[in-house]
């Protein structure tokens, strides 16, 4: 594997920052196809695709940096895109703000608006971590199973976690598409996909030892567990009001 997908002289491409475009394509054009389904105008994705893009990455970043505090020693350090990375809970923050933005702005309900554009979790999943595989990085502990993959300058196989994300990914992509034909509340294919990956996320984590800061946890645990204790409360919520309606009427 090699993270340069291409070299013409003084011009490099990166396998990740290819997939990073593509997530971004990818997940536009889902949401300008699916978002009739959730009343919301393709127009307006258009409208709000660049705020939620600068304001998901920045909070990625901050989720890195609040995260690894110790990688930077001063704050310029903080602006270097080539030093450090990115983090999904800080991706999924910004995002939520620029869509609290968009709602307010545009008038138009908060959770319908997520529901539209949720698929770039599960799309990012599937483009980013091959990036990630490409570079050789955030893979998991020694195994010796036949699918382990021997990355560059690491001396055992491991397990190819940014591979399980992948695939992971794919299933809760296909989850979401079949929960948006018959939903029935807003938010209902946002936090189901926000609860299933963060499972996803918890689960796998437990094979990435190096990255521990206690016991079994990692730092993208925690946050994942808060997703799913917010996501399954409101999930339990909305259900028990709809049901309630449906009994009245």
């Amino acid at each position: 594997m090699d993270p340069i997908l291409f070299r013409w002289g003084p011009l490099v491409i990166r396998w990740y920052g290819v997939m990073m475009a593509l997530t971004i394509l990818a997940a536009l054009w889902a949401a300008y196809r699916l978002s009739p389904r959730f009343g919301i105008r393709p127009a307006l994705i258009d409208r709000l695709a660049v705020l939620t893009i600068v304001l998901a990455f920045i909070g990625a970043r901050a989720g890195y940096i609040i995260s690894h505090p110790a990688e930077f020693t001063n704050p310029v350090e903080m602006l270097r895109l080539d030093h450090g990375g990115l983090t999904s809970h800080g991706a999924i923050a910004g995002g939520l703000v620029a869509l609290w933005i968009a709602s307010r702005r545009e008038r138009v309900p908060f959770w319908d608006l997520a529901d539209a554009v949720i698929w770039v979790v599960p799309i990012g999943n599937i483009f980013v971590r091959f990036g990630n595989f490409m570079n050789g990085e955030l893979y998991g502990d020694p195994t010796s199973l036949p699918w382990a993959v021997r990355f560059p300058g690491v001396p055992e196989p491991r397990h190819p976690l940014q591979i399980y994300e992948m695939i992971l990914a794919v299933g809760i992509l296909a989850v979401a598409l079949s929960i948006s034909r018959r939903r029935a509340f807003s938010g209902q294919v946002f936090w189901t996909v926000i609860v299933l990956t963060s499972i996803g996320r918890i689960v796998l984590d437990l094979l990435r030892s190096e990255d521990r800061i206690w016991w079994v946890i990692t730092y993208g645990q925690i946050p994942a567990v808060a997703l799913i204790l917010i996501g399954t409360w409101f999930l339990t919520r909305r259900r028990v009001v709809r049901a309630k309606d449906v009994r009245g009427t």
